[in-house]
């Protein structure tokens, strides 16, 4: 349940005189996500009633949130789908709630994929793609958080709860990619900007039609290569039950990508291997949820063997 920081009606009351959106209808928690506080809210409005989304972040700071919230304001305003932040009759986009920090979104239609056609990955290269290329006009930086050495200190904590057949393929893997990520570093035809970092299925809406009506959850993205957040993206849209890679799928995403922004011949080069690091990558972050989940009732984690058996399956 994702209902953390509960309010009643008086406090939304309060946090609505500071915009001009409407008066209170009505309001539900929504129970989708694990980090945030999620709420529906329907308001009175001159034209009838508006639906929007209010976000408290239980875990992001302001800081933070003065790059993220300004950003998803400026992909907006590029044309990027997304839900946008409202702003407050003083023109800021935050309110606060105790010690905690919020934000009211458009509510978006539509609904998460159920099956990936190649249309629909086509469509979400070409929108990853508009991401990238618009976030290069915004004029702040953060630095991705999920980056290379978060993943090299958190596969080789102590805590980390697998077994020692795991943790030699893991380590295997990551000094193999060392050397590569340092020839990465030094290679300037490898493009990067503000990557998504997390673009699964279910942080994407679609219409019945089959349009792209969102891209939402932004937050673990920030400033990394371009090429890693298409990785992530195949290794997403594209890994089947059998836990390999559809070769169609991550083809219509190549294209779809390049559509808008053509990947160069180094970029092409190494997609491959920043496949494999983005499986790594979310092999750690399952293995990290499995070990901070245990105990825990009515919680559900990715199951992190999945990541480790299309590694295996990988070319």
């Amino acid at each position: 349940m994702s209902v953390y920081t509960q309010l009643d009606h008086k406090q939304f009351d309060s946090i609505l005189s500071q915009y001009n959106l409407g008066r209170l209808h009505a309001f539900e928690g929504i129970a989708a996500g694990i980090e945030n506080t999620n709420y529906k809210i329907t308001l009175n409005t001159s034209d009838g009633q508006a639906p929007y989304f209010l976000t408290i972040f239980e875990q992001l700071h302001k800081q933070e949130l003065n790059f993220f919230i300004p950003f998803l304001a400026h992909l907006k305003t590029q044309g990027c789908a997304l839900p946008a932040p409202k702003a407050n009759m003083n023109g800021e986009f935050l309110f606060q709630v105790g010690d905690k920090w919020g934000v009211i979104f458009e509510c978006l239609a539509g609904h998460h994929l159920d099956t990936v056609s190649a249309d629909h990955a086509h469509i979400i290269g070409k929108e990853l793609a508009r991401i990238h290329s618009s976030a290069q006009s915004f004029p702040l930086s953060h630095a991705n958080p999920r980056g290379y050495y978060w993943l090299q200190k958190q596969a080789h904590c102590d805590t980390l709860v697998i077994n020692q057949k795991d943790r030699a393929l893991l380590q295997q893997e990551l000094t193999a990619m060392q050397s590569q990520w340092q020839q990465w570093g030094n290679n300037a035809e490898l493009e990067k900007s503000f990557i998504h970092g997390d673009l699964f299925v279910d942080n994407c809406l679609f219409l019945d039609n089959g349009t792209l009506s969102g891209v939402i959850d932004f937050y673990a993205g920030g400033l990394d290569y371009c090429i890693y957040d298409v990785a992530i993206c195949i290794m997403a849209w594209a890994r089947t039950t059998e836990h390999k890679i559809d070769d169609a799928i991550a083809t219509a995403i190549v294209q779809g990508y390049e559509s808008v922004r053509s990947l160069n011949h180094d970029e092409h080069q190494y997609l491959p291997q920043f496949i494999r690091l983005a499986v790594l990558r979310f092999w750690v972050s399952r293995l990290i949820a499995r070990t901070d989940q245990q105990g825990a009732a009515l919680t559900t984690v990715k199951n992190p063997d999945e990541m480790k058996t299309l590694l295996l399956n990988l070319e």
